[in-house]
């Protein structure tokens, strides 16, 4: 696969007259056949072009308080057929990741990890409508659509869910929410994900949509179309290479908030590349006040 620049879709949230008066939505549960409103979601997406600049040699530049991004170097010590084991992953993974957040920028007094995901470029569409979001061993293909993990809203209900008794406490000081994403097994020449400088999103382009699920009721941002929006990759990134992708900063003085998000087809894969295979780990992280 060619590093460097490169142009490839994304999928943006179309800008509907509907979203003035209904709010988006996604259910992650049956509707009944019966119900006044049988529709699953009210989301509509529009592929738009957009330009990524490989920072391969350049990473050191980035950083999560700056950018909503930075990478680093920590191989992981389980093998890759060791991620698809939940207990495995809640455990010694989870044990790795706390030791990785220690280096963001002004450390931890706190971690809850409260969510994680596997992809798998190679897994058939068709098969994905049919997958549980409770089921965390799922492989999922990777996402084209441009998001925001979690919304401000979401992340209080979240602690407030997870940490109940710290939660007034918690919230006082400063929360984040910060995505630890790595490959497994092979190197990226797919499917890399891309990560979008938050300096160059208007707040207008982010749109708060809410995520109905059996257990719980979150909501995460999709993205408005915008050619300002200033997109960045990790050309040929290894599985000891990890990237940090911030979601949520309560802290006024930051100057990176939040990064949105995306995969995208490489438009030049290297013809024997394999599928990219990915997990995520998502964790609340707070300094006490």
């Amino acid at each position: 696969m060619s590093s460097g620049t490169v142009t490839a879709e994304l999928q943006y949230l179309k800008k509907l007259p509907l979203y003035t008066k209904e709010k988006p939505f996604q259910l992650f549960v049956p509707v009944a056949a019966d119900a006044v409103d049988t529709r699953s979601t009210n989301l509509e997406f529009e592929a738009r072009e957009q330009t990524f600049e490989d920072i391969r040699g350049r990473e050191d530049a980035f950083s999560l308080d700056s950018h909503g991004f930075q990478t680093g170097v920590y191989p992981t010590r389980l093998d890759s057929d060791m991620f698809g084991d939940k207990e495995t992953v809640e455990t010694r993974y989870f044990d790795e990741v706390r030791e990785i957040l220690r280096d963001v920028e002004g450390g931890y007094d706190e971690v809850f990890l409260f969510d994680w995901r596997l992809r798998n470029a190679a897994k058939p569409k068709e098969q994905e409508a049919l997958f549980d979001m409770n089921d965390l061993t799922t492989w999922l293909r990777p996402s084209p659509n441009v998001h925001v993990d979690q919304s401000p809203r979401a992340v209080v209900q979240r602690v407030l869910l997870h940490l109940p008794e710290k939660a007034a406490q918690l919230l006082q000081g400063r929360v984040r929410v910060i995505n630890i994403w790595r490959p497994i097994d092979n190197v990226v020449e797919d499917y890399p994900l891309a990560f979008c400088d938050p300096s160059s999103v208007p707040p207008r382009d982010l749109v708060e949509c809410d995520h109905v699920r059996r257990k719980f009721k979150g909501a995460n941002m999709y993205m408005h179309f915008n050619p300002q929006h200033k997109w960045h990759y990790l050309g040929q990134q290894r599985p000891e290479e990890v990237l940090f992708l911030k979601m949520f900063d309560n802290d006024p003085a930051v100057k990176a908030q939040a990064c949105p998000h995306a995969s995208f087809r490489h438009p030049s894969p290297a013809a024997n590349s394999r599928p990219r295979k990915s997990i995520e780990v998502r964790a609340l992280v707070f300094n006490y006040p």
